[in-house]
């Protein structure tokens, strides 16, 4: 049987998260905390990985719904319901491949400026070509992310020349 579980509420402690939770479960509703040990133990990064998610299962939704809010609990709309909805896709919008490499080589750029770390450059200078070879179109804003990620992978480069040479 496959457990089918969704966000039924997020929380940005693990007080909050674990007390919902065992009121959740004190009314029979099996429940899971995700994402609970990455934010005790990296608390910097609890809005990198969207918080401390209380789920159930999915069948579970409405009573755990129910519960949460005569107890004063905030509860949110399931992602994965949100997700699903058809009016929701055509919120979302769609990054195209050119604009997310473009992305990613600014980032790599700027990651190997601060480690000057020869791969990481290599690998920065890597995407910027495939970024030029595929001649696909860029957003303007991203197309200055590619000229600074270009000039920073040149800064590195002659940074690692006079160091090495």
């Amino acid at each position: 049987m496959v457990n089918n579980f969704v966000t039924v509420s997020t929380f940005s402690n693990y007080i909050d998260a674990n007390l919902a939770k065992q009121l959740l479960e004190s009314q029979g509703i099996q429940c899971y905390l995700a994402n609970e040990s990455t934010v005790n133990m990296a608390w910097h990064l609890t809005v990198a990985v969207g918080w401390i998610k209380l789920q159930v299962n999915q069948t579970d939704l409405e009573q755990a719904k129910k519960v949460l809010v005569s107890s004063e609990f905030e509860i949110e709309d399931s992602a994965d319901e949100w997700l699903q909805n058809d009016e929701a896709d055509d919120d979302i919008e769609k990054i195209s491949w050119a604009d997310e490499t473009a992305d990613r080589a600014f980032r790599t750029s700027v990651i190997g400026l601060i480690l000057l770390f020869l791969p990481i450059q290599i690998y920065s200078l890597w995407l910027l070509v495939r970024l030029l070879v595929s001649r696909r179109q860029i957003s303007s804003n991203r197309r200055i992310k590619v000229i600074v990620a270009l000039l920073l992978d040149l800064l590195n480069l002659y940074i690692l020349w006079e160091i090495l040479f």
